[in-house]
């Protein structure tokens, strides 16, 4: 449902252009701003007061990138949606294999990593065929499970052993499951996932954590996360309405980068960029990027966490 000021916006432009109907992006971005001037004129210790506030910092501190010292970035992929900051070293170095989980019309990720002579396991139970092959490809009309099963779907930890990876530890992956990645990485064992040296992940109704039992689920995957990788980067998917709420933006969709923290445990810096980068790309390519700034808490002094339960 729209907001009230939001869709006062909304019909002061219609009368400003003399149109009666905005676009589908116009309309989105008179409700990303509706919801941030809900904010703008309330007082700040009572916006931060408020359980809203809480939780969306909470999940902004468990996804704040940190830097790898000497480290360098490159994108894999296409322009716009399918392409993907990486960090250039465990890329560099041998690779066992990688996994894509969630392809459609996409392999330019794919593609990348097999151009580095890596063999990539492709899974995607919604479509039949891949649109390009390559020798290095491995595809497989199957998806990502969790706790929820069905005939099309199998857990990670089923298809590494299934695909001879088990006593691997130099393993890759992107995910992009279109939100079937909280109950996949609720069901993962932290073992499994410490097999990974990156992983990047789009994570999926961000924006709607604020709802308990969504909430609950996201801090928890986050967490199991975080055990074993440190996030060393972070870009907004432009599709979906942001959460503005006092000094924080929580995108609908966010593209994660993580990196595991035993192979650069001595190199984990505080961060200095500004998100989106300058090796960023708008996603989808008709969007705008969401500025994220430094994605952090740090920079405004650690806010009270409690959360009411």
């Amino acid at each position: 449902m729209l907001k009230t000021a939001a869709r006062r916006l909304l019909n002061f432009l219609r009368l400003v252009l003399g149109v009666e109907q905005l676009s589908k992006q116009q309309q989105q971005l008179l409700i990303a701003l509706g919801n941030s001037l809900k904010y703008a004129s309330t007082d700040p210790g009572k916006v931060k007061a408020t359980v809203t506030y809480k939780r969306c910092a909470e999940i902004v501190s468990l996804l704040s990138p940190m830097d790898v010292k000497g480290g360098e970035y490159a994108r894999v992929g296409r322009d716009g949606d399918g392409g993907y900051v990486m960090l250039c070293d465990p890329l560099s170095e041998k690779v066992d294999a990688a996994y894509s989980f969630g392809i459609g019309d996409d392999v330019s990720w794919s593609d990348a990593i097999a151009g580095r002579g890596i063999d990539v396991f492709m899974y995607d139970h919604t479509i039949s065929r891949l649109p390009k092959r390559h020798p290095k490809f491995h595809f497989f009309k199957t998806g990502l499970a969790g706790h929820k099963k069905g005939p099309a779907l199998a857990t990670l930890g089923k298809l590494i052993i299934e695909n001879g990876h088990a006593m691997c530890k130099r393993l890759i992956m992107k995910i992009d499951i279109e939100g079937g990645e909280w109950d996949a990485f609720d069901e993962i064992s932290t073992e499994v996932i410490g097999q990974f040296s990156q992983l990047v992940v789009e994570f999926h109704g961000l924006s709607v954590a604020v709802d308990e039992k969504r909430y609950l689920l996201i801090v928890e995957v986050l967490k199991k996360i975080n055990q074993t990788h440190q996030s060393i980067h972070v870009h907004a998917n432009g599709l979906g309405i942001p959460l503005w709420i006092g000094e924080f933006v929580l995108p609908s969709t966010l593209e994660v980068t993580y990196v595991r923290r035993s192979d650069v445990k001595d190199r984990l810096v505080a961060n200095t960029r500004q998100f989106p980068t300058e090796i960023d790309q708008p996603s989808p390519a008709n969007r705008h990027d969401i500025y994220l700034g430094s994605f952090s808490c740090e920079e405004r002094g650690q806010p009270d966490l409690t959360v009411p339960r």
